[in-house]
């Protein structure tokens, strides 16, 4: 799938991929950081390859650090325990999740705007393909807005919460509902 990794694991529908990139992204950054912890705890640098975007937070001068107390470590001027002990304090703990925000923010109408018509077409080709009528079993979560008597209901086959407005009144939280298309 182009992430580069020999297993993957799928937690939400293919309409909502963007933000399972997003959930990935960031488990394989914090991996990453643990891994480097690891390495700055035992005083070996941290690998040329690794870029601060992959780790989520600037390693520019850690790195920069960690090669100084290596040579230093190198060239004997201080004892190993006082360069791993100096190199502690030093780690990575955190990822940096404000990085590329922009970008996310940015892509929301768009991913939006792309769900809603993946939801449209697979209700049109079920539509065209159907004989029978096409009805989604719904629960209702909550009203959203009493004088319109509009609700929050979820579409268990869509994995969809949407806003539906009753034509026969008043609806209990938790009530099932067949929407008929």
């Amino acid at each position: 799938f182009g992430m580069g990794l020999e297993c993957y694991v799928q937690w939400t529908s293919p309409i909502r991929r963007l933000t399972d990139l997003q959930v990935h992204a960031a488990l394989k950054r914090y991996l990453r950081k643990k891994r480097i912890n690891l390495l700055i705890q035992k005083g070996i640098p941290i690998p040329a390859d690794i870029t601060s975007m992959d780790v989520g937070c600037d390693i520019t001068q850690l790195r920069e650090y960690i090669n100084t107390a290596s040579e230093e470590k190198d060239n004997s001027i201080t004892s190993s325990d006082k360069v791993k002990e100096s190199l502690k304090f030093k780690t990575v703990d955190y990822i940096d999740y404000s990085s590329g925000l922009g970008m996310i923010f940015a892509a929301r109408p768009i991913q939006s705007s792309s769900s809603s018509y993946w939801h449209l077409e697979y209700i049109r080709r079920l539509v065209d393909e159907s004989i029978d009528e096409v009805m989604f079993e719904s629960v209702v979560l909550g009203c959203v807005n009493q004088e319109r008597c509009q609700y929050a209901i979820y579409v268990y086959a869509l994995g969809l919460e949407h806003r539906y407005v009753s034509e026969t009144g008043k609806l209990e939280e938790g009530k099932k509902l067949w929407l008929k298309v």
